[in-house]
């Protein structure tokens, strides 16, 4: 086997485990560790002076919110979620509360001052484990280069080492019910 076999084998065993875990948290969890997230991210939000975020809208384990993008859009914070095309790239749309709005285009990401992303888990170099397309590695590099690119993550997702790809975009800080931490 080659090393990079090797390394996606680990990347798939690494997804599963961490996915499993997140389908067996509560509702009740969930919800409390959302609303520490989002505490989070609007006090910095708040104190950085945000104009524009590209964020996602939250799969039902993750640890985004709907309530994290209204928030911010109801402070006048333009928010941008992804669209993800047929090649598994991202265009981006404004998130508007009943809906988005029409497609921006790809480099639509590089007019937001902070990039939120989904992870599984993240390393202490900023190796970040996504769900495996590809999609935001390739959408970071689009990225205004003095944007923090920050991982929305659970408490314990937050790891030693990850394995990591030459294309494996790292992210400069983390967010979890704990706080904000820099890498």
């Amino acid at each position: 086997m080659h090393q990079a076999d090797d390394v996606t084998a680990e990347k798939a065993r690494l997804r599963a485990e961490l996915s499993a875990v997140r389908a067996e948290r509560s509702p009740e969890r969930l919800d409390e560790a959302r609303g520490a997230i989002r505490s989070v991210v609007l006090a910095q939000s708040e104190s950085a002076g945000w104009r524009c975020v590209a964020a996602y809208v939250a799969l039902r384990t993750e640890p985004g919110s709907a309530e994290l993008l209204a928030e911010l859009a109801s402070r006048g914070v333009r928010v941008l979620v992804p669209v993800t095309l047929a090649d598994r790239d991202l265009d981006w749309a404004e998130w508007l509360p009943d809906g988005t709005g029409e497609p921006l285009g790809l480099e639509a990401i590089a007019s937001a001052d902070v990039v939120l992303v989904p992870a599984l888990a993240v390393a202490a170099d900023g190796t970040r484990l996504g769900r495996g397309g590809g999609s935001y590695d390739r959408a970071l590099a689009r990225a205004a280069p003095d944007a923090p690119r920050v991982a929305l993550l659970f408490d314990g997702e937050q790891v030693p080492t990850l394995p990591r790809e030459s294309w494996d975009l790292p992210v400069t800080d983390v967010v979890s019910p704990t706080g904000w931490r820099r890498l």
